[in-house]
């Protein structure tokens, strides 16, 4: 794959680089103005770097910004990665997803756990979003490799333990996606898992914490799916079980509590994940559903639409009754 000097110098700057404000200008990102770019926010700096880089070719494939497949929960988010590096199946980002995390060194029952939610959950149409790391990650991708979503904390061309080679091979044998906002052959750091955290709940719906201590980086992505409004959700454990920890003061401070798919399902507001749904007929709610691919707020939509108040508030109770659309919190939705 052929990447521009633009979206590899992108690429690079991955996680430091706010292309938000950018994209929602007419015409393709790689061709506004520098003043343009500065207008929206981008440093001087970076703007030097996207004017100079070389081109890269890639065995990988690539989605940016720009990319119509480009996943639109991830897009309107600030600070998305301005390009997903892949290989696999595409089509499972169009899937509902939810992101099943937890520790590392976990215990044979949160093992059991992931698997169980991960197995529920897929049957319902969810496709499971995660970071391939071994204990809780692993248990919940490879339950069910058709239906994973890995995301990896380097380059797709980074080298690899023999044991993730096998989980990567068994997903992508299987039907599944494994992606990275990292250069290919960018290796993994102490700096790079948190990073790509954002992305793991940025993809999901919700997030499920199975096993935390309270140093687990499993709290991290939790933190990121409070701040993007996503729901956040946790297994209790037995309050003297360090293992435990993070997970019940997740709950203390305010995340669900579920132990089953069908718990999930319920605190997502929905009772199936399965595709399939009729288009909206009506002309305004097809037009808040086009302007939710660039946005993902009540003014936003408004402003894309040009609909009163009162009517587009219509048209969004519509959606979210028929499944089209749900609520987040700050006045925020999401297809």
């Amino acid at each position: 794959m052929h990447l521009s000097g633009f979206w590899h110098a992108a690429a690079a700057l991955s996680g430091r680089i706010d292309l938000s404000d950018a994209r929602r200008q007419p015409g393709r990102l790689s061709d506004l103005s520098d003043g343009a770019l500065a207008l929206c926010g981008v440093h001087p700096r970076q703007i030097s770097r996207l004017r100079r880089a070389p081109a890269l070719t890639s065995t990988h494939d690539v989605l940016t910004l720009d990319d119509p497949h480009y996943p639109d929960c991830l897009r309107v988010l600030p600070y998305a990665p301005p390009v997903l590096f892949y290989t696999g199946n595409l089509e499972r980002l169009r899937d509902p997803c939810v992101a099943i995390v937890g520790a590392r060194r976990c215990t044979q029952r949160a093992r059991d756990i992931a698997g169980d939610l991960a197995r529920e959950l897929s049957s319902s149409g969810a496709s499971i979003v995660s970071g391939l790391a071994y204990g809780v990650d692993e248990a919940a991708h490879l339950t069910n490799p058709e239906r994973a979503i890995a995301v990896l904390g380097q380059g797709l061309g980074g080298r690899l333990t023999t044991r993730q080679g096998r989980a990567i091979d068994t997903i992508l044998s299987s039907g599944g996606l494994v992606l990275s906002e990292f250069l290919p052959t960018f290796p993994a750091t102490k700096y790079t898992f948190p990073q790509r955290n954002r992305v793991i709940s940025g993809l999901a719906l919700g997030t499920v914490v199975v096993e935390a201590t309270p140093r687990s980086g499993s709290l991290v992505t939790a933190r990121h799916a409070l701040d993007q409004g996503r729901e956040v959700m946790a297994v209790p454990g037995h309050p003297l079980d360090p293992m435990s920890e993070g997970c019940n003061r997740l709950i203390a401070d305010g995340a669900a509590l579920v132990t089953s798919g069908d718990d999930v399902l319920t605190c997502l507001n929905i009772t199936s994940m399965h595709r399939g749904r009729t288009p909206p007929s009506c002309t305004h709610q097809q037009a808040v559903i086009e302007a939710l691919r660039t946005g993902d707020t009540v003014d936003h939509v408004s402003a894309v639409t040009g609909l009163d108040m009162p009517t587009l508030l219509v048209a969004i109770d519509a959606l979210e009754l028929t499944g089209h659309v749900a609520r987040l919190p700050g006045d925020r939705l999401r297809t």
